[in-house]
């Protein structure tokens, strides 16, 4: 059987210049069309069905769409809860990667348990955030001021990520990121799973490996990127989508971009790892804040004339949703998500493959796959080389 959500086949073959990647992709990228003729009502609850990864992000960035486009602003505590049950699940989704698919690179068995750990904290955590179960519905206007017991879950996610991943505290980790000599004795003394990774890399030279010129998707204005996702090419543009030109990339390097690690070790694996280390310690820090309420972006113009625009920085990079409604129907439902950019073609997955030095075929793929996971699909992937 298929897979509903498609997948990506990957590609590495020997040529005259080193290595060629070819990337092929099977997502549905116009499934959203689906929706045309439906009520917001109905594509809001038809929204999970389609599109479960990274559903909650999914689900703001809808629930923007539909608010923009009938005028509506939700008020900073809605906007708080979202912000917060949408870090919980980027933390979770990171988790996922460096729980059960890092140990085996290490020739370990993956962390299952303290992966259920996380599934049951991020459940509860998710549960006291929306207990009505509404707070992606657009339009929402009220969210209890309190959420009993989500101190003690955020505490004991601090204290699994204390001891699973870190070794230290997530904020204390988060202040190596800009000492790299720091990081680096962090690296080398440290005895959990993601500190002995990143001490293999630099102990077996790799760690600069995948090194690309593909740049960072800029901040698009709204205007800009309404236009582009509704030109008559949008279907294209949704499945291999540049700026100016250029494939870019949207991903926890692009956000967290710790420069200080990049001027010792390059824009290579090493930092790309240490990106999605980040974001997750950076994820924790939004999610007990804007827990009470407190939301971390300005409330964007709701301009009430049938056309929305709704963006999350979901785990994986940037995601955009457009919306045209007319007669309280959809006309036309768009979404570009952040696998298209990074898993450009010619972009930055690409690039930072073909990068890669020649070798043994165990150890390639080997490499291949990690970078792969480094800047990591919402989808699966079969790597062929």
């Amino acid at each position: 059987m298929s897979d509903p959500g498609g997948s990506l086949d990957i590609r590495l073959t020997p040529s005259s210049g080193g290595l060629h990647c070819t990337i092929a992709s099977t997502r549905p990228v116009a499934a959203a069309s689906a929706f045309s003729g439906r009520t917001p009502e109905e594509t809001m609850a038809r929204l999970p069905l389609l599109f479960s990864i990274c559903a909650r992000a999914q689900a703001g960035a809808c629930a923007a769409a539909f608010e923009q486009a009938s005028g509506v602003l939700p008020s900073p505590r809605i906007r708080g809860r979202r912000e917060a049950a949408i870090a919980a699940e980027t933390i979770r989704e990171h988790l996922w990667r460096i729980l059960l698919d890092w140990p085996p690179i290490l020739g370990e068995p993956p962390s299952r348990d303290e992966m259920a750990a996380v599934l049951a904290l991020s459940n509860r955590i998710l549960a006291r955030l929306d207990p009505a179960g509404d707070l992606f519905s657009a339009g929402v206007s009220a969210a209890s001021g309190q959420t009993p017991g989500l101190d003690v879950l955020l505490t004991d996610l601090t204290d699994l990520l204390t001891q699973k991943v870190f070794g230290v505290t997530p904020e204390h980790w988060l202040n190596l990121i800009g000492d790299p000599s720091g990081f680096e004795r962090w690296c080398r003394k440290t005895e959990t799973l993601a500190a002995r990774l990143l001490r293999s890399l630099l102990e077996s030279g790799e760690a600069s490996l995948g090194q690309t010129p593909i740049t960072a998707l800029p901040r698009l204005s709204e205007e800009d990127l309404i236009a582009r996702m509704s030109d008559p090419d949008w279907a294209d543009f949704v499945a291999r989508p540049t700026w100016e030109g250029q494939p870019r990339e949207t991903s926890p390097f692009t956000r967290v971009h710790p420069l200080p690690l990049i001027e010792v070790y390059g824009a290579g694996l090493f930092v790309r790892l240490a990106a999605q280390l980040a974001d997750v310690a950076t994820g924790l820090r939004q999610l007990s804040r804007s827990s009470a309420g407190s939301a971390a972006t300005q409330p964007r113009v709701a301009s009430g004339n049938g056309i929305g625009l709704g963006r999350v920085f979901a785990a994986r990079g940037l995601l955009a949703h457009v919306v045209q409604v007319e007669d309280g129907r959809v006309r036309e439902y768009r979404i570009l998500a952040p696998t298209e950019w990074n898993f450009h073609p010619r972009g930055v997955v690409a690039r930072a493959l073909e990068s890669l030095p020649s070798g043994p075929e165990e150890q390639l793929r080997r490499q291949a796959e990690l970078l792969i996971m480094a800047i990591d699909p919402c989808v699966a992937f079969k790597l062929t080389c």
